[in-house]
């Protein structure tokens, strides 16, 4: 079972302790009420309303949400795959602490598939999709202007989803997909460094312009690179974090 959200408007409403006001109501429009349970909690865990090491029993969840604990047992299992959540319906299940080694691993792999997806994009992107791509960068830049960086974690990962999208490969964007769901608690972190946004940015037009020239090679690198950069920020930061903690 795949859900991929990439493109979704997941509804900041849409969260555990709101949803206790209309569980069903809010179900009812979804085609499974394990998908909606699935995505309730995990855009929960993206805007840390679940903690880190959070403890998430099924009885209390299906109580909040209105269901029956089979679709949060589901919602909970794809999300234990997915490495947001950890545990067993036995034992137990938290939401996943996310360590500098996590952080090290996933951007690794991301390295190497986002360079293969803008590689293979390279070669098959038309100017309609361009063109798209650069009015995800003009949203991306008016958020940074405003400093509204919620929108703009949003725009970023519209970005990458659509670059990814093009290429073709389905199975090259559901485990870019999953990655991407286990970065996406550190995204709006990252980019309250200062500068960190306008570089992203800055990287993100020149592998748009690397594609607009239909050059794989250089589309392959200029991902890479970016990806590169983005790891070495959140790594930093969650070493910081980690000094201070122990200090």
């Amino acid at each position: 079972m795949v859900y991929n959200i990439a493109y979704n408007n997941l509804k900041r409403e849409d969260s555990v302790e709101d949803i206790i006001l209309g569980g069903e109501q809010i179900l009812k429009d979804y085609p499974s009420k394990t998908q909606k349970v699935y995505e309730i909690l995990l855009n929960s865990i993206i805007e840390r309303e679940l903690s880190p090491g959070q403890r998430l029993v099924e009885r209390k969840l299906s109580l909040k949400l209105g269901v029956s604990t089979t679709p949060v047992r589901e919602a909970l299992a794809v999300l234990k795959r997915e490495g947001l959540v950890e545990g067993s319906a036995y034992g137990g299940f938290f939401v996943k602490r996310i360590s500098r080694k996590d952080v090290i691993e996933i951007y690794d792999l991301r390295e190497v598939l986002e360079g293969l997806a803008a590689r293979e994009t390279a070669e098959k992107i038309n100017a309609k999709q361009i063109e798209e791509l650069n009015s995800l960068l003009q949203s991306s830049d008016e958020c940074l202007k405003g400093n509204d960086l919620d929108r703009y974690s949003d725009y970023d990962i519209r970005f990458h989803a659509l670059v990814a999208h093009v290429s073709g490969n389905q199975r090259l964007c559901e485990i870019m997909q999953q990655l991407c769901n286990q970065t996406r608690t550190l995204m709006s972190t990252s980019a309250t460094v200062p500068g960190r946004g306008d570089k992203s940015l800055a990287e993100h037009q020149k592998i748009v312009e690397a594609l607009r020239k239909r050059d794989p090679g250089l589309a392959e690198e200029f991902a890479r690179d970016h990806i590169i950069k983005v790891k070495k920020t959140v790594a930093n930061l969650l070493e910081n974090r980690g000094r201070k903690d122990r200090d």
